[in-house]
């Protein structure tokens, strides 16, 4: 069994591919560490889940791939059944940025005993990077890609011995992503934001709190694109 991996899912293995022990923590089928032991992307993992339903189609998936003595796995919420320096690095694919900022708030000490943290949110990047540089990790490197359709961004973290200095461009837009301001992807995901807040604007009534905001970040936005905000 070789279960071919979606590419936003390869491109959060790939960014671990010089580690030995990592954790992937929401493992669901454990498709993550089946395919980066059987690939020799790394050498073993602990694969984390909080409810049942996902553990027990982790344990299929490891037994099929026969990697029951390369993968162990723990019932718990983020990163909590793990122990300082017990793996060298994390991957948490497919939630919230606030629910993973609340992750790492929960477990920092483990957090920062980490070599690598890479992170996929489904949502709330501006919250998951201030979360990053306001407790001591720096962002090392940020990807986009695209898959049916939709625009992943994949964040790449290590802790730091040094107070971050970031700027609010920095964690709306990202830090590394911001300076390619002519990638396609780039272009593409703040259009389609402008034009959803051109629609929220649409709908807002004149005068309401929210539409100077908005209007606000479409200006920052369109600011971005054009260069003049860098």
């Amino acid at each position: 069994m070789n279960k071919k991996l979606s590419k936003r899912l390869s491109a959060c293995l790939d960014a671990l591919s010089s580690l030995g022990t990592i954790a992937d923590i929401g493992t669901d089928h454990a498709y993550v560490p089946c395919h980066g032991i059987k690939n020799g992307i790394i050498d073993s993992a602990i694969a984390i889940d909080v409810i049942d339903g996902p553990l027990e189609r982790a344990k299929r998936t490891i037994a099929d791939y026969g990697l029951a003595n390369k993968i162990e796995l723990r019932k718990g919420s983020g990163l909590a059944p793990l122990k300082v320096g017990e793996v060298e690095g994390v991957t948490i694919a497919g939630m919230g940025g606030k629910l993973i900022s609340q992750l790492l708030l929960d477990s920092l000490l483990v957090a920062k005993s980490m070599k690598i943290l890479v992170f996929q949110p489904q949502s709330g990047e501006t919250i998951l990077r201030k979360t990053l540089f306001e407790n001591g990790f720096s962002i090392t490197n940020e990807q986009l890609l695209e898959e049916e359709g939709i625009i992943y961004t994949i964040i790449t973290a290590k802790p730091s011995c040094k107070n971050q200095d970031y700027s609010e461009l920095d964690i709306i837009f990202g830090p590394i992503l911001r300076q390619s301001i002519k990638d396609e992807l780039f272009s593409k995901k703040w259009c389609q934001e402008l034009v959803a807040i051109e629609e929220i604007l649409n709908r807002i009534p004149e005068g309401h709190e929210r539409k100077v905001a908005f209007n606000e970040k479409k200006q920052l936005i369109k600011g971005v694109l054009a260069g003049v905000n860098r």
